[in-house]
């Protein structure tokens, strides 16, 4: 019996360290950070968030996924996965991202909100990304996942 539990003690310790090695921490130097310093791993997929954005609202999180567009006069806000997507904003307006970021990976640490955005509000961050055609198609206020995020990781470009 004490030798089965060896075994299966052994056997357990192996498993955990495989999987302690199958995630390997995110290399700090492939990323640029804006804002205050934030960790980069263990980061919820932003499918997640916009799957139940109720359940994170209100609280500090750390997400990731891909910026789907950027501010493009000051780079003062960006929008985070596809359709539906987050709104980014910046704590404090005390820091922009690149207006170049379009498409690059982004982990981001702050506090997600779901609010209605007014109808002047939606058509001025849609002006803002060039989308005029777009803006004046809003007649109501428009439901948004936002996020005020106090730090920012970019994933750096790949060189062409």
């Amino acid at each position: 019996m004490l030798g089965a539990m060896k075994q299966l003690a052994f056997a357990l310790s192996l498993l955990l360290a495989a999987a302690c090695q199958s995630t390997p921490a995110t290399n700090r130097a492939d990323f640029d950070v804006y804002g205050a310093p934030i960790q980069l791993d263990g980061a919820v997929p932003v499918a997640d968030v916009l799957a139940a954005p109720e359940n994170y609202a209100g609280r500090d999180i750390r997400f990731s996924g891909p910026i789907q567009s950027v501010c493009k006069v000051k780079g003062c806000w960006m929008r985070i996965g596809g359709e539906p997507n987050v709104f980014v904003k910046f704590k404090d307006y005390a820091f922009f991202v690149p207006l170049d970021a379009d498409g690059r990976d982004a982990i981001l640490e702050g506090q997600i909100a779901v609010k209605e955005i007014p109808v002047a509000e939606a058509r001025h961050y849609l002006e803002d990304a060039g989308k005029h055609d777009e803006a004046l198609k809003i007649t109501k206020p428009v439901r948004e996942v936002t996020f005020m995020a106090s730090g920012v990781a970019l994933r750096k470009p790949t060189a062409k």
